[in-house]
């Protein structure tokens, strides 16, 4: 009798004890992150390299503590909620889970992301998943939320050449990588890229010119109305290029700055023309007599800030001062957060001044070494390196091409460095669908050759980064397009470049 009462004592005070949540599981046995992509790849059938990827370009695969984006979007795979772009509700809808919860916890954020692709996806292709990686290119350019037909075939292009190019990093002790995959997207609708230019053309020869809503800056005359322009003023986007500029098209965004710089190879795309007055500062008095450059990355993350988006901004910046006669000194040459009445911290202490600084008065860092096929006694290649003309986004007058063959004849660019060290290596080629989907460079390096493979049918006409690569300093021949690859279409040499770390 007491066995029976002790028994139904224990099971009514089971019964009167709370609902809860299994314990937290401990920190040492939490799972990988590279484990968490997987996972949630599994659980919804979406491409691993599409969420890796789609991480990366959004947040550098950092979550940001539940901290915003400029477009409302949190953590790593940016689920937002703005008026183009709805993924955070979607995602919450989806998996049952609150939006709290989405925002702050990573497990959660990535598989929201997971369900949100795969619901694309089945809308996009009558219930069903594509199986093959190349056919997820329309869904991630949807799943990007942004506003317009090119800001999403860009954004979707960035996702496919870090799928091509392989990218990792170190996160919390832990190497997050996703290796190079050869794809060539399938890039439905988005096949013919369309022009948003209109008529205008950017003020700034290096830049691509993308107009910001007219809602969003106020049209002026600044270099004949008297409002001298007297500053220019750094800021961080707090997200990512291709969403800055979608959301500089917005008119509901309410906000604009004259110029946007990507990180990885230091694109600049202008946005609002320097005679008009773009609302960045948030002073009013500093918007009428400066121009604004955003600058692609988080605050609180340094690894943004490359060494390519330092020099493009200081050429900018430079240019910019020369033209309208700004004094190149820290008291013209400010951050947002030095504008009077400023609430935001950008760019905040990850900016390096001193070198920025020391690349706009040219002071300091040495110049970019660019070597073209055309540039003397820099180049070599056979006679079965026929000189193409007829694609725009050459480097220079021409570039050279080659049918792939499983032979030894690499065109070789021969590169003089003033110093040993570590240098990021870079490649411009015109892109084109008759082009090789597996271009071989191979690179010198201290540490011996190392091959790197790209698409050359895509990302054409900007600098892409193959790596950082270490060398000893001298003139020698440093990179070679190779010949000798398993894809098909023609085999592009164009340019090289490479920057001093």
């Amino acid at each position: 009798m007491r066995k029976r009462l002790l028994s139904w004592l224990a099971i009514c005070c089971l019964l009167t004890l709370p609902f809860s949540a299994p314990p937290p599981v401990a920190a040492e046995e939490q799972p990988s992150l590279s484990h968490v992509f997987e996972m949630a790849a599994a659980e919804f059938e979406v491409p691993v390299e599409v969420l890796l990827a789609i991480g990366y370009a959004e947040t550098r695969w950092m979550d940001h503590q539940g901290q915003p984006s400029q477009l409302n979007g949190y953590g790593i795979m940016h689920l937002a909620e703005n008026p183009t772009n709805d993924s955070l509700v979607q995602a919450s809808r989806l998996l049952g889970i609150d939006k709290q919860v989405l925002t702050r916890d990573i497990q959660a954020n990535i598989r929201g992301a997971a369900a949100v692709l795969r619901q694309i996806a089945k809308e996009q292709n009558q219930g069903h998943v594509p199986k093959k990686l190349a056919d997820w290119y329309t869904v991630v350019a949807e799943y990007s939320g942004l506003s317009s037909h090119q800001t999403k075939a860009w954004y979707a292009d960035d996702v496919y050449a870090l799928i091509n190019r392989g990218v990792s990093r170190v996160i919390n002790g832990q190497e997050v990588r996703l290796k190079p995959t050869p794809v060539t997207p399938n890039r439905g609708e988005y096949g013919e890229p369309r022009d948003p230019s209109g008529q205008a053309t950017p003020d700034y020869p290096e830049a691509r010119w993308v107009a910001a809503s007219s809602a969003n800056y106020t049209a002026a005359n600044r270099e004949s109305d008297g409002n001298a322009i007297n500053y220019v003023i750094i800021h961080t986007t707090q997200g990512s290029y291709n969403g800055t500029i979608s959301w500089f098209q917005n008119p509901s965004a309410q906000v604009s700055a004259h110029y946007v710089i990507r990180s990885s190879d230091g694109q600049v795309t202008q946005m609002v023309q320097n005679k008009d007055i773009a609302w960045h500062a948030g002073n009013w008095d500093y918007n009428v007599h400066s121009v604004g450059i955003e600058h692609e990355g988080y605050v609180n993350d340094p690894a943004w800030y490359t060494d390519a988006m330092y020099r493009a901004s200081a050429k900018l910046t430079r240019w910019l001062c020369d033209r309208y006669g700004i004094p190149k000194d820290r008291s013209h040459i400010i951050g947002h957060n030095q504008v009077p009445g400023a609430t935001h911290t950008d760019p905040g202490p990850n900016w390096d001044w001193n070198y920025y600084m020391s690349l706009v008065n040219q002071s300091g860092g040495g110049a970019d070494l660019v070597t073209d096929n055309a540039t003397s006694n820099r180049f070599t290649a056979s006679a079965n390196w026929a000189i193409g003309t007829t694609n725009a986004q050459k480097y220079g007058a021409d570039y050279r091409y080659a049918k792939p063959e499983t032979i030894s004849d690499a065109a070789w660019y021969k590169v003089n460095l003033p110093t040993s060290g570590s240098y990021d290596v870079y490649a411009w080629w015109p892109s084109g669908s008759i082009y090789n989907d597996q271009t071989p460079y191979v690179i010198n390096t201290t540490n011996g050759s190392q091959t790197v493979h790209v698409s050359q049918r895509s990302s054409g006409g900007v600098w892409n980064h193959l790596g950082t690569f270490n060398f000893a300093a001298g003139d020698a021949n440093r990179i070679a397009v190779s010949r000798w690859t398993t894809g098909t279409g023609y085999v592009i040499a164009d340019a090289v470049k490479f920057v001093k770390r």
